[in-house]
């Protein structure tokens, strides 16, 4: 695994996002290689995964920038639509920074330099509304729709299916304004990528690639994510890997500000992100 950097981590963590899964379908080719298909050609069920109150997690993440780089160990706790936590613990199982988002707010603490920042949690999204719930959909690989959350069976009329060099396509009806994104998929119902492309470009400012796929009790669950994004104009890149995942543990998160560390405005973040 290539060597990251360690505060980078903090912001990479609320990026990028992918969900969703088909009935295998045969296309057919058009112009653009691309056929648009019906939702009742697609068993839909598949998309669907089963609920959850919590997850926790060991593994590692690799972090890394044009030029920071560290490759850390990690450990990630969430409570369902409320709390995500990740503490960065890159050498012998101590805690260096950690990264805590509760209901919309964001909190990165730099534990090494004693300081923080506390912003909303769009500061990290470049003003997409993305909530606790969505992030959390992210990290797992499961298909949402911005503002209304887990893809549902309530939900299925919601979203456009096309198929594409023998990869499913789902896309929200419904897109955030200035922005389109969907889920990609494999023959086989896999998650494999994410992208959230602007409106009027073709390029993606985010874009999120899965891999090893595993069933759990809350459905599948891609244990391994890159991402790669921009924050002003800096190239970032994550790896992650999850290990040793439990469901539905019950655990508290500590939400407190720790005392007598100074706070960086959110404008500063890349200064925290860099360890200057």
């Amino acid at each position: 695994m290539k060597r990251y950097s360690i505060k980078i981590a903090l912001l990479l963590f609320a990026i990028a996002a992918l969900a969703s899964c088909s009935k295998k379908v045969v296309p057919v080719d058009d112009d653009n290689g691309t056929v648009i298909v019906t939702n009742e050609n697609v068993d839909m069920s598949v998309f669907y995964q089963a609920d959850w109150r919590t997850f926790k997690s060991g593994g590692n993440v690799e972090i890394g920038s044009s030029s920071k780089s560290l490759n850390s160990s990690m450990q990630m706790k969430m409570i369902r639509n409320k709390s995500i936590y990740v503490s960065l613990r890159p050498v012998l199982g101590i805690e260096a920074a950690k990264m805590l988002i509760n209901g919309d707010s964001i909190l990165l603490v730099d534990k090494l330099h004693k300081r923080y920042i506390y912003e909303k949690a769009s500061l990290l999204t470049n003003g997409i509304p993305v909530t606790v719930g969505a992030l959390q959909d992210i990290f797992l690989g499961r298909a949402f729709e911005l503002g209304k959350g887990s893809l549902t069976q309530d939900m299925k009329d919601d979203f456009t299916i096309s198929v594409k060099d023998n990869k499913v396509v789902l896309t929200p009806k419904n897109q955030f304004n200035g922005f389109d994104y969907n889920f990609v998929y494999d023959s086989r119902n896999n998650i494999v990528s994410l992208n959230v492309i602007p409106s009027n470009s073709g390029a993606s400012t985010y874009s999120v690639t899965y891999r090893k796929v595993q069933g759990s009790v809350a459905g599948k669950v891609a244990t391994e994510a890159s991402v790669s994004t921009k924050l002003n104009g800096n190239s970032l890149n994550l790896d992650l890997e999850y290990k040793d995942m439990v469901w539905n543990e019950s655990f508290t998160i500590d939400t407190n500000i720790p005392k007598n560390y100074k706070r960086i405005d959110g404008k500063d973040i890349m200064q925290l992100l860099g360890g200057k």
